[in-house]
């Protein structure tokens, strides 16, 4: 079950990352360009893909609880996405994937007042939980 739940979360991110076409400058900076727009990215940045697993008479009380911890995640300085996802095959798992331009920023974000709120409403509702820190590599 792990090796298909880590298959599906490499294949969203390989699709996210493969839509952008990738241009490397002279300084190393990488160069995302996604349509008409081009970002400067340093190669720095993290990504997170938190599993999380809810009891089922819990998912219609945890989505205002994720809502709300995207809208403030996505306010965050250092914040490059910050998203949601409900697994289709089980509606208890849930998978939050992340963006942060750098381990700092992460931090900062564990320490939000929105953040926090999110654990401790969430608390009781969560049967599992599983983090996954990546970083780019190619």
């Amino acid at each position: 079950m792990k090796k298909i739940v880590f298959a599906v979360l490499f294949g969203l991110l390989c699709i996210v990352s493969c839509s952008k076409k990738a241009e490397t400058a002279q300084d190393d900076t990488i160069i995302i360009k996604t349509g008409l727009e081009a970002e400067e990215r340093t190669g720095d940045e993290l990504k997170i893909a938190a599993i999380i697993t809810v009891k089922p008479e819990a998912i219609k009380d945890i989505l205002p609880i994720f809502q709300a911890v995207v809208q403030g995640s996505q306010e965050e300085d250092g914040c490059i996405s910050y998203n949601v996802h409900q697994d289709t095959s089980d509606s208890t798992r849930f998978i939050i994937l992340e963006e942060w331009e750098s381990q700092a920023a992460i931090d900062f974000h564990g320490n939000t007042d929105h953040f926090k709120t999110y654990q401790k409403a969430s608390k009781d509702m969560v049967v599992k939980k599983e983090v996954i820190k990546m970083k780019l590599v190619y």
